[in-house]
């Protein structure tokens, strides 16, 4: 007698796998996680097109125990178009990539279900910051939802980069930093405090750096992040700049630390990143340095060492002057700034020189001598 043909769910939510039962495809949220009242119904297994034209969209207005009565606080189609009429250009570095961000993304996006979520997340944050506080929380909640179910998938296919999915996994790195440099707009919504924002950030570009490495040949999107950025400029800085990263080296060079040539390194990447700015004022000089940096010196940042800290706080002002070019970037370098300062004491003259220009640049020196005197 022949054994009836059994049809698995290949692509079921991580819900349903870990069950082991089978999962109809159509989510987030799948029909058993709103059944069984799940909040956390997430796709680590990337999904076809074919199933990612039939998925149920994520929604936080379900009634769960009535599939029938689903709603959607914002639909999918106004946050698409949104992302293709005008967010697409806030991503843009130069006229060449118009094209690029408006036809090329959306379109692999369909094909790879974390670059839909990180379009429709950017999108819908890009949407929160045109209207009033009450009518922007759903926007802001809808943005943060599809970031959080982006992110696990994203870092799945940048642990499996081929030659297939590289384009994808390229322009997310771009889509998910925006986001995260955006999110501190969005307090107290978002928790997390812009340092962790930027160490979440780093992490997943270190496995960008990999694509760069091991699969450049396979990248067909021609984005800022190609070409010879890292070679030399013939941009020079301005006085005060120049001199404020010549104090920021010396005082590496006195304190010698073991990760002393790592933070020589990233030193060199932020004066070149400065310089490239000074040159061009749009976002890839500033996006750069985040991806050049070494993963000890990520770890630094993550454990609070103070001169990671410090030299991050100098990119802060890097990003601080894309506040009022990109949407995303807005009060994002002040909020890091401010963060860090409020977590670094001057140990001498020198790091009382490096944080005095940190705070002069970023013009919030009475702020953070009324918070230290309260």
């Amino acid at each position: 007698m022949s054994r009836r043909a059994h049809k698995k769910s290949r692509f079921g939510c991580d819900q349903c796998r870990r069950r082991r039962v089978k999962c109809d495809e159509q989510g987030p949220p799948c029909t058993n996680c709103i059944l069984r009242q799940l909040d956390d119904c997430t796709y680590s297994r990337v999904l076809p097109a074919s199933l990612i034209a039939n998925a149920r969209p994520p929604c936080r207005d379900i009634a769960p125990l009535n599939p029938a009565k689903v709603t959607r606080a914002v639909d999918d189609l106004e946050l698409m178009h949104q992302f293709a009429t005008e967010t697409y250009q806030s991503l843009c570095v130069s006229e060449s990539e118009l094209p690029t961000w408006q036809k090329l993304v959306p379109r692999l996006a369909l094909k790879s279900r974390y670059l839909m979520h990180g379009i429709l997340a950017l999108a819908s944050l890009h949407i929160a910051t045109t209207l009033e506080p009450l009518k922007a929380l759903v926007y802001v909640d809808t943005g943060l939802e599809y970031h959080s179910l982006g992110l696990e998938p994203f870092r799945v296919a940048l642990d499996n980069i081929t030659a297939e999915n590289c384009d994808a996994v390229f322009a997310e790195s771009i889509v998910t930093t925006a986001i995260n440099i955006a999110l501190p707009q969005f307090k107290p919504l978002n928790a997390a405090g812009m340092t962790e924002n930027m160490i979440t950030v780093f992490q997943l570009l270190q496995g960008v750096k990999k694509i760069l490495k091991i699969g450049k040949s396979w990248i067909k999107l021609e984005l800022f992040s190609q070409g010879a950025f890292w070679k030399d400029t013939h941009c020079a800085l301005d006085e005060d700049t120049d001199s404020a990263l010549g104090l920021l080296a010396t005082l590496n060079d006195l304190i010698k630390t073991e990760e002393y040539q790592i933070n020589c390194n990233v030193i060199k990447h932020l004066r070149h990143c400065f310089m490239k700015f000074s040159c061009s004022s749009d976002p890839a000089p500033v996006l750069a340095w985040l991806a050049a940096v070494d993963k000890d010196f990520v770890d630094s940042v993550r454990r609070r060492e103070p001169f990671p800290l410090l030299i991050l706080a100098y990119w802060g002002v890097l990003l601080g002057e894309l506040d009022g070019k990109r949407w995303w970037a807005r009060n994002a370098g002040r909020a890091l700034v401010l963060e860090i300062l409020g977590a670094l004491d001057a140990q001498d003259l020198l790091w009382e020189s490096c944080l005095s220009w940190v705070r002069r640049r970023m013009a919030i020196e009475a702020v953070t001598k009324a918070i230290n005197s309260s």
